[in-house]
């Protein structure tokens, strides 16, 4: 009878760090938006409008998400463009 025991207190101190680790996993945020969004490869508005400021396009806005990646108006040198970042970060200059 003891060698029972201590096999069912072996397979429980065992089987405890499972239990642990299932029950501490993230929930994700549902409420998540592209200003706050971490996901990998992932970019935020900002990033996005920082980025487009260091290649020259100014008066950055109406930032949104399109089926072919983020979309904004901007201004390159006096023409008024629409950009496209795309999911690999790639910018095509819609003019």
């Amino acid at each position: 009878m003891p060698k029972l025991l201590v096999i069912a207190a072996v397979l429980l101190v065992a089987g405890a760090p499972l239990v642990s680790f299932a029950q501490s996993s993230a929930k994700p945020n549902p409420a998540a938006t592209p200003e706050t969004s971490t996901a990998p490869g992932k970019l935020t508005n900002q990033e996005i409008k920082n980025r487009l400021e260091s290649l020259g396009y100014t008066q950055v806005k109406n930032i949104s998400p399109t089926p072919r990646g983020t979309s904004a108006k901007a201004m390159k040198g006096d023409k008024p463009v629409t950009v496209v970042v795309d999911s690999a970060g790639k910018i095509i200059d819609e003019r």
